[in-house]
């Protein structure tokens, strides 16, 4: 049985909770009893689609200290009165503006405290109901539902009481049917890649850094053209959700394919099936090829075809997509006759730049990389952190379909999260941030001992700090990641207790050591050439980590751990 919706509603100040007499202000009278207003429609009208459905009711209103008359005041606890005594939950949100009228003011509340609602009721339809407050509020509810600055799932409807109504429905569904940009993208998916990162939206809107601005901003520059964009960042940093943005952000698209358009994660093919895939094949062209098959390079005509992974390309399949690329044209496998397919491509990877031109043929890349722009990790942009990590969580509790008691969290302890978040290098970016997530709601969900949200919170931390005495980064990584990003070590050395300074040196030194005798033996010189110290000394660096790796065993005691 799916959780029940939330109602989210203004409170009707002159109608609230029951129709009231312009002049004297009284609760008019009807068949029955007082005459319910907007909100008691919806919730208890007979004819109501949201009868017997909603527990929970959200009160949206001016807050006392900002001009709220003494009739807001008494419609809210009348109401509030009124609501409880049929038990629903109520929960009232107070706004800090003083102007109903004001369109920016509504706009900058429910920007901010939607997210918030979603947070608190993850996975639950919230039901916005538009009737209660002014022209400005009503218009703000529509525009922000068309426009995609509310995550579903949700609806937004009208109630028209009983003598309003004149043959109509107690509750409208209100819907514009304005196709815009955000609805497409958040539709849209690719193919065959997908990763759990992908259900986080790359929002511009909600960007905090200069860094995340500017890949957006050159993204929505390139998506114009039919260029081939190179899409670099690190594993986990959204590279199939900027790719998906870029498609749904340009005119290379086929609006029949937005739900499943072509892609193909390159690394789970061979060169021959990966081949099939693309181009297609002929009846007969290989054994088990018992009828014709169109390929993805097919279904990109007119569209936009994403190759993830691109580094796993293999050489011969690199020389026919390069013939693709320039001409247009391809020849499935087993036809002798050309196709066509007027597509643009996009293409990423996770491996950094010497790596990739080791894999990858010049001229391939020459074309593939005519266009790029690169994700940055996590780490480098942490004010990013706290809008994402409440995306996170609400995508990874609506997965889990756990129970909104087993899932909510204070803002104390999602701000004990981020932090903790901010404070780690995060090698797996958002992959990190669900690892996290998904502890927290296992911890909170367990049917035998359900821990508390503050003992569920370090049990999701520990993900990626680890338990005392552990570490699910290598530590002398994570020191160093945080010594090149300026970040604190705090979780480190929480983490760990003690930390080891002679095994964090050890490993610097192995590491330059190993760095210098590559580059040596690459250029022909001598590493002891390249630094300032000797030959004997490299080696020496080099075999005191082989030697700690071969000889690890218990935690060595405080006083071994001394740095020279």
């Amino acid at each position: 049985m799916s959780a029940a919706p939330v109602l989210v509603t203004w409170v009707a100040v002159n109608n609230d909770p029951f129709e009231r007499d312009h002049e004297t202000g009284d609760p008019r009278m009807g068949v029955g009893g007082f005459v319910p207003g907007p909100t008691l429609t919806l919730l208890c009208d007979d004819e109501s689609t949201y009868c017997g459905r909603i527990t929970d009711v959200v009160l949206l209103h001016r807050s006392p200290d900002n001009r709220a008359t003494g009739r807001e005041q008494r419609a809210l606890q009348e109401l509030t009165s009124a609501l409880r005594d049929r038990s629903f939950r109520v929960h009232a949100e107070a706004w800090d503006g003083d102007d109903p009228t004001d369109h920016r003011g509504v706009f900058e509340f429910l920007r901010d405290k939607l997210p918030e609602l979603r947070r608190q009721f993850p996975g639950r339809e919230l039901v916005l109901h538009i009737s209660p407050g002014t022209p400005s509020m009503q218009t703000i509810w529509v525009l922000m539902a068309e426009t995609g600055f509310i995550e579903p799932p949700f609806t937004v409807v009208k109630s028209y009481r009983r003598a309003e109504r004149r043959g109509r429905p107690a509750i409208v569904p209100v819907e514009l049917g304005i196709e815009t940009f955000y609805k497409v993208y958040k539709s849209s998916r690719p193919l065959q890649v997908g990763s759990e990162d992908q259900v986080v939206i790359w929002d511009p809107r909600r960007f905090r850094t200069d860094a995340m601005k500017r890949v957006f901003t050159e993204a929505r520059r390139f998506a114009q053209l039919k260029v081939p964009v190179l899409i670099r960042g690190e594993r986990g940093t959204g590279k199939t959700t900027l790719a998906n943005w870029i498609r749904s952000n340009s005119p290379f698209k086929r609006d029949e394919q937005d739900d499943r358009w072509p892609s193909v994660a390159c690394g789970q093919y061979s060169p021959e099936t990966m081949r099939a895939e693309l181009f297609g094949y002929k009846k007969g062209a290989f054994t088990g090829a018992t009828s014709d098959r169109s390929g993805l390079l097919e279904a990109a005509h007119r569209d936009t075809l994403f190759l993830d992974e691109v580094g796993d390309v293999s050489p011969d399949l690199q020389r026919l997509l390069i013939r693709a690329i320039e001409e247009k044209r391809y020849f499935a496998l087993g036809d002798d006759a050309p196709r066509e397919s007027d597509f643009r491509l996009l293409t990423a990877t996770n491996i950094d730049d010497r790596e990739l031109r080791t894999r990858i043929a010049p001229d391939f890349l020459d074309r593939i990389s005519l266009l790029s722009v690169t994700l940055p990790p996590l780490r480098d942009v942490p004010d990013e952190i706290p809008w994402l990590w409440e995306a996170v969580y609400s995508a990874a509790a609506g997965r889990a379909g756990v129970t909104k008691s087993r899932a909510a969290l204070s803002d104390q302890h999602h701000a004990k999260v981020v932090v903790s978040l901010g404070r780690h290098p995060l090698p797996g970016n958002l992959r990190d941030l669900f690892r996290v997530a998904y502890r927290i709601l296992a911890a909170r969900n367990d049917a035998g001992d359900p821990m508390s949200p503050a003992d569920a919170v370090a049990y999701g931390i520990e993900s990626i700090t680890g338990p005392a005495g552990t570490t699910t980064v290598s530590m002398s990584r994570t020191v160093a990641a945080a010594f090149a990003h300026g970040a604190v070590i705090d979780d480190v050395v929480a983490a760990n207790g003690t930390l080891c300074t002679a095994d964090v040196l050890a490993d610097f030194k192995a590491f330059l050591a190993n760095e210098l005798r590559r580059i040596g033996s690459q250029s022909g010189a001598k590493a002891c050439d390249l630094c300032d110290v000797s030959e004997r000394s490299l080696r020496e660096w080099a075999k005191t980590q082989t030697t700690r790796k071969n000889s690890a065993g218990a935690r060595k005691p405080a006083a071994e751990c001394e740095g020279p």
